[in-house]
């Protein structure tokens, strides 16, 4: 699979907001901006068949009605997008395209070909979606409820926003490379810190890639480094 991180910090940063694209037909979350950042870089929308939601806060979903707008509405494709979230996600795309003065439920419905997977159990594997194995894992995200990370082929690991948890964990266990959100210094009951994030390489022996950086903290682990851990600039690729 190829990888490439389209934003690696958070909202409140000059980088673009946490967001992973693979292979070109897979994102996971859709902050404010994807759409831009992908045109850009001469990415074409219309090859993303698949997106995976990590939770409903507004920097990981914000550009979704932009993005299904463009696709379906301004370059008209008729292929059929798969978007995976959280039990209510359908509702959300809903709420943000009304809040947006955009089209309504029965335009949406009638204009778009969204197949939606609400996610309502801990965990969920699908075995097929869109070529792809995807296992679903709810993490703890403080309030916000519920919040999953992911596992894609049995390779890579997404923890989304999380807080330590036996979810995070899992994450990295049962993934050779995972992309982690790298808070703050410690970590806290909705964010990873340096701390957790040396625990988990100590224990499981695998690399991390951070994601979701404070430009502070992405100063500190610079300076700071830690082995099997990277901190990478927007656009950043590897093969796995």
């Amino acid at each position: 699979m190829k990888v490439e991180l389209i934003g690696t910090g958070a909202i409140y940063t000059k980088y673009n907001s946490a967001c992973t694209l693979i292979n070109n037909d897979m994102i996971i979350d859709m902050p404010n901006g994807t759409l831009k950042q992908l045109l850009k870089k001469n990415y074409s929308p219309k090859n993303i068949k698949t997106i995976l939601i990590t939770h409903m806060h507004g920097d990981h979903i914000a550009d979704l009605p932009f993005f299904l707008k463009y696709v379906f509405r301004f370059i008209n494709t008729n292929t059929e997008i798969t978007i995976v979230g959280p039990k209510g996600i359908e509702n959300k795309v809903v709420q943000l395209f009304d809040a947006y003065n955009f089209e309504s439920k029965e335009e949406i419905e009638q204009t778009m070909k969204i197949k939606y997977i609400e996610l309502d159990n801990p965990n969920i594997l699908i075995d097929d979606i869109n070529g792809y194995k995807v296992k679903s894992i709810l993490v703890s995200h403080g309030e916000e409820k519920p919040s999953y990370g992911y596992v894609i082929n049995n390779v890579l690991g997404l923890t989304g926003d999380s807080g330590i948890c036996n979810g995070v964990e899992e994450i990295v266990n049962n993934s050779k490379v995972t992309i982690a959100d790298s808070s703050f210094f410690e970590g806290d009951a909705c964010h990873l810190g340096i701390d957790n994030i040396s625990y988990l390489i100590e224990k499981y022996k695998k690399q991390i890639i951070a994601t979701h950086l404070r430009d502070v903290t992405r100063e500190k682990f610079k300076n700071n480094k830690i082995e099997n851990f990277l901190v990478v600039e927007d656009g950043y690729q590897f093969e796995i």
